[in-house]
């Protein structure tokens, strides 16, 4: 469903004018303090006089770490610096261009992993770890990406989802919604965690386009710590998945200075805080609320359709005495949209034009999490979270008599209640181990209704509860120097239909040299059906039976060949060729009909069999210089093909079968006036994306004309497919340091020149022929944000 739909312009430009400043400006230069800790990344246990250096100073600063792991450098002025941390045993880390301003302390948790051979005439570099996952049992296909990142990269809209559309294997999904399409894989096929554990999709108006998908994520990019993004063989740890993961952490409030941000743009107002509970004290906060400015001004603005959302995120962050850390985080998000609807048929041109809707859907999880240091050589890590999504939608639509008639009702409600735990166990300095276990409540309540040969009937009426179970032991073992391994498998089981899935997995890698690395990964992966499908009912003698329930997993191997060659300490080239197949997949028997093409159905009306297969065969190419001396570029470029097989037992092109996606992003920064009560600085960045059209399916135009609406010709899906697209990104920050705070003002455009997109088929009532219809959608941002 397009809930953005018609309009040339999805949102509208609006400034909002602050004044210069609301703070005196105090004499003295700008500096700020870096602080932190460090730990084994294997053990968690703090590291005693590791050393840490601010690289390209002169005089060189630097400390080292107390009893605690804490360190701490004070009066450092305002820029961007790369921190490289030591300790004797251990690869050494480089946290690289770190950007430092007058209004915000640099918290750092710096994790090493220790040597597994005494190194004497190899040299270790630092500078590997640019890009390295956060997960040490991640082998192949896999990156972390910061906060900032988000906020700097093109396209990205302070969104993580929109962020990694720039990496390799992976497109846009619809340029009006967040989705993403990894190697040819369903946007359906990404799963999302937060803190370690599985939430539903937390976008705002999530499902309502794409599933998978949604207009923007609900929490706050002032939340997020480092986090990791995988597109294939993921580890033992991450399961319900066949495309993508996104491993989401949200970073410790300061626990030792109160500090605010306040934003106001055309995406919404936001209001953060954070610091210690107590002063002196450990225990801290962090907390951020967003309301869209859609519902401010939703009077002054002349559309149809205001989308309307807000949000709320936190944690609290609570060391104990006994050396554990309690913390307690949420997310939630509520959003509204209605279109209304006019009984004047002269001004009917297409058939949603006839239509009224009410669109509402609320996201929320909270979670608790314990961990603790148990020995010297392992932790444990414990977590209890409930999570809730609901879906409702009420569509009538006006019938030739000018009657306003029921077509589609929806109320779709799960409830999860999840407990996860795992220890992570260093054996030596050769193995670790990480063995846990999930535990999943589901209750779900599941309403549809909508039109079926003129009658308005239940596609869905269910109401229950069920259990998930989920297990998985993965190991990191240092065979020789320069040969590592990670192997593991995951398990599954869906109590529900009592169907339950074993899913081994191996990443190796080779260091050839400190330059070159070559690598392999395999995965076994799973995932279930949208609960919808399971949920369907057909009308049987006497009663209503559930066709589906009995669906098995959707499964994949994957298979990938890695290669990464970095040409300079800051330039690294990578290249991953990849073969996916996927099988047991839900299709109609003896159609065309595949769940692999899945982007959305409200009234799902499908009875399904899992005897479907497919293919996602390909490389991706990156070619990435990180961001030093104040520039950085991306060019990533990927080619692949993505096939199925029907219940018919033909083959066909997937939906998503775009054949190639190149980007190329990049930005510059100036400092201007850098003086000692004041430093400025702009940021330039831009991205060029072109790809493949989406696949489409032909109209049935026959049927299509008697019925004076769309019609689609099923024998034949995804031959034909819609133009190239080409999109041009901007953004642009310009950050004002002053004494003890600092103004941002930022432009975003995603979509600068206009190009037409989400082609679609649609009858033209008034002139009664079919037609390829498109829009052209400007996603602008304009904000101002201060921080004090």
């Amino acid at each position: 469903m397009q809930y953005f739909k018609k309009t040339k312009l999805i949102v509208l430009m609006v400034l909002i004018v602050f004044s210069k400043s609301v703070f005196s400006q105090e004499a003295g230069s700008l500096t700020q303090t870096i602080r932190g800790s460090v730990i084994d990344k294997e053990t968690q246990s703090p590291l005693l006089g590791a050393n840490i250096i601010i690289l390209n100073t002169d005089p060189i600063q630097g400390a080292k770490t107390d009893n605690n792991g804490s360190f701490r450098i004070k009066n450092i002025p305002v820029g961007r610096y790369s921190i490289k941390v030591s300790y004797v045993g251990y690869k050494p880390y480089i946290a690289s261009e770190i950007q430092l301003t007058a209004s915000k302390e640099i918290v750092l948790k710096v994790q090493l992993q220790e040597n597994a051979f005494v190194i004497d005439a190899i040299t270790v570099k630092a500078y590997k770890n640019k890009t390295k996952s956060i997960n040490s049992m991640a082998t192949i296909s896999s990156r972390t990406f910061s906060a900032e990142e988000t906020r700097r990269y093109a396209g990205g809209m302070n969104d993580p989802a929109r962020m990694a559309s720039a990496f390799a294997g992976v497109a846009v999904g619809n340029i009006q919604d967040n989705s993403i399409i990894i190697r040819g894989n369903s946007p359906k096929g990404v799963l999302w965690r937060l803190e370690g554990v599985e939430i539903p999709n937390p976008s705002h108006f999530a499902g309502a386009n794409v599933a998978g998908g949604g207009f923007t994520t609900l929490f706050s990019n002032h939340l997020l710590a480092n986090s990791d993004f995988f597109t294939g063989a993921f580890p033992a740890e991450y399961g319900n998945a066949l495309a993508g993961v996104f491993d989401i952490n949200l970073r410790n409030g300061n626990n030792e200075k109160r500090e605010y941000a306040f934003k106001a743009g055309v995406m919404g107002i936001d209001f953060a805080a954070e610091g210690p509970f107590v002063k002196d004290k450990q225990a801290s906060y962090l907390i951020n609320y967003r309301y869209s400015t859609f519902g401010l001004i939703k009077s002054l603005i002349p559309s149809e359709q205001i989308p309307q959302y807000q949000d709320l995120s936190f944690k609290f962050n609570f060391p104990m005495n006994n050396g554990g850390v309690l913390s307690l985080w949420g997310i939630g998000g509520n959003d509204k949209n209605q279109e209304p609807v006019t009984f004047d048929s002269t001004k009917w041109v297409y058939g949603w034009d006839r239509v009224k809707y009410d669109l509402t859907t609320n996201m929320g999880a909270t979670g608790l999490n314990y961990k603790k240091i148990i020995s010297k050589s392992a932790y444990m890590h414990a977590s209890i979270v409930a999570s809730t999504n609901n879906f409702s939608m009420d569509l009538k639509r006006v019938d030739d008599n000018l009657v306003l008639q029921d077509s589609i009702f929806l109320n779709n409600t799960t409830n999860k209640f999840t407990f996860s735990t795992f220890i992570n166990k260093k054996f030596s300095k050769k193995h670790t181990n990480r063995t846990g276990v999930i535990l999943s409540n589901l209750f779900y309540n599941s309403q549809s209704k909508g039109i079926f040969q003129d009658e308005y009937i239940d596609f869905s009426n269910a109401k229950g509860n069920s259990f998930i179970y989920q297990a998985y032991s993965q190991s990191k073992y240092d065979i020789t120097q320069k040969l590592l391994i990670n192997f593991g498998a995951h398990s599954q089981y869906f109590l529900l239909n009592k169907e339950y899935s074993i899913e081994p997995r191996v990443g190796v890698k080779y260091k050839i040299n400190e330059d070159n690395i070559v690598s392999f990964g395999y995965g076994n992966h799973s995932q279930l059906e949208p609960l919808q499908v399971y949920m369907y009912q057909k009308e049987s003698i006497d009663e209503a039976i559930l066709p589906n329930e009995d669906l098995s997993f959707s499964k994949a191997h994957h298979f990938i060949l890695g290669y990464d060659h970095y040409l300079t300490s800051n330039i690294r080239i990578k290249i991953e060729p990849y073969y996916q197949y996927l099988y047991n997949i839900p299709v109609v028997d003896d159609g065309t009909w595949s769940m692999i093409n899945y982007e959305q159905e409200f009234t799902f009306d499908k009875t399904l069999i899992n005897s479907g297969t497919g293919t996602n065969i390909g490389i991706d190419f990156t070619l990435e210089r990180f961001l030093n001396d104040n520039y950085y570029y991306l060019l990533t470029a990927s080619l692949f093909d993505s096939k199925y097989v029907g219940g018919n037992g033909k083959t066909y092109n997937s939906r998503f079968n775009k054949n190639f996606v190149i980007t190329l992003l990049g930005g510059k920064e100036f400092i201007f006036n850098k003086k000692q009560d004041k430093t400025n600085v702009l940021s330039i960045n831009g991205r060029i994306s072109i790809m493949g059209g989406h696949r489409i399916i032909p109209v049935d135009e026959e049927l299509s004309y008697q019925q004076k609406e769309i019609y689609y010709n099923w024998s034949s899906p995804y031959q034909e497919q819609n133009p190239t697209d080409l999109f041009i990104d901007l953004t642009v920050n310009y950050r004002l340091n002053r004494k003890k705070h600092s103004s941002i003002w930022t432009l975003q455009v995603k979509n600068i020149t206009a190009t037409p997109s989400n082609y679609a088929y649609q009858y033209n009532l008034k002139e009664n022929n079919i037609e390829n219809t498109n829009q052209t959608i400007i996603v602008p941002e304009i904000s101002y944000k201060i921080e004090f």
